[in-house]
């Protein structure tokens, strides 16, 4: 048994291998591409803990390899809307602006959050800005609904595979020889570990912290 809980932390420690969502890193970078050459505006969708920010961070770090590219990353509170509108573009820098935590914009009134959507878009014309949203169908229908073109991009849970190897990788952080195994886990526990949390990284390593505590503190 390992001697620490390599799960307490439910977000990425940035240690894991990035075998996951090959499909839907092509996918998304190729939206990615077209919006950073001419601007665009892209909503990225997905449960909370889907990895959607992970996704979004890791392309631009790949894309930022090979291009001057300027990113902006703004967790998103009451007070962007000021931000968004002192914005100050760098040209001939490419920018990209991240919008994370878009959901936060239910904390305004409709007038408010009106304003913001009409800023972020016409942000949008001039570079790309991508917004990370935890609801489904939350700024996707009001841009809908005002005819305003953007891309959609909503993100799923994890393959079993893949979460599989989340799981080892983050077992191998705190084993001093690493392996491929699942040990202390059985693939009895892994079955139920996926299944309830459909694939989704962030309630999977929930799931395992807990399990992980309970088979220490049978041992003990």
């Amino acid at each position: 048994m390992l001697a620490n809980n390599p799960f307490i932390k439910i977000t990425s420690t940035g240690k894991e291998q990035v075998v996951d969502r090959v499909k839907e890193k092509v996918e998304l970078q190729i939206l990615l591409n077209n919006a950073i050459t001419r601007g665009g505006l892209i909503v990225v969708e997905g449960q909370p803990g889907i990895g959607k920010s992970t996704l979004v961070n890791l392309i631009l770090k790949d894309l930022q390899r090979s291009r001057k590219i300027k990113v902006i990353n703004e967790e998103f509170t009451p007070v962007s809307y000021n931000k968004l509108r002192s914005i100050n573009l760098e040209p001939p820098l490419k920018t990209v602006l991240i919008l994370d935590d878009f959901n936060n914009i239910e904390m305004l009134d409709k007038k408010s959050q009106r304003s913001v959507v009409d800023v972020t878009y016409e942000l949008s014309q001039k570079i790309a800005v991508i917004i990370i949203d935890n609801r489904t169908d939350g700024v996707s229908n009001e841009l809908k609904n005002s005819k305003r073109y953007f891309e959609r991009f909503h993100l799923y849970g994890l393959q079993r595979s893949d979460l599989r190897q989340l799981i080892i990788d983050r077992l191998n952080e705190a084993r001093s020889v690493p392996t491929e195994n699942m040990d202390p886990f059985t693939e009895d526990e892994y079955d139920k570990i996926y299944k309830k949390s459909g694939g989704n990284p962030r309630i999977a390593l929930l799931i395992c912290s807990a399990l992980f505590d309970q088979k220490e503190s049978s041992i003990i």
